[in-house]
């Protein structure tokens, strides 16, 4: 029953492990995405002002 138990654990371990490494990658990926986004409405706001209608 332990060695059951042991190795339910230890696969268990494994998925939390995975699901966090999972977690961090996403989190990377939106600050990416959030970084990208920023960048494009300052472009847009550069755009915007360049073109005498004021930032919006």
């Amino acid at each position: 029953m332990r060695l059951i138990l042991s190795v339910l654990a230890v696969a268990q371990i494994r998925l939390a492990r995975h699901d966090l490494m999972r977690s961090d990658l996403l989190l990377r990926d939106a600050d990416e995405a959030f970084a990208r986004s920023r960048r494009r409405v300052d472009l847009a706001n550069d755009l915007v002002r360049r073109a005498g209608f004021g930032q919006r």
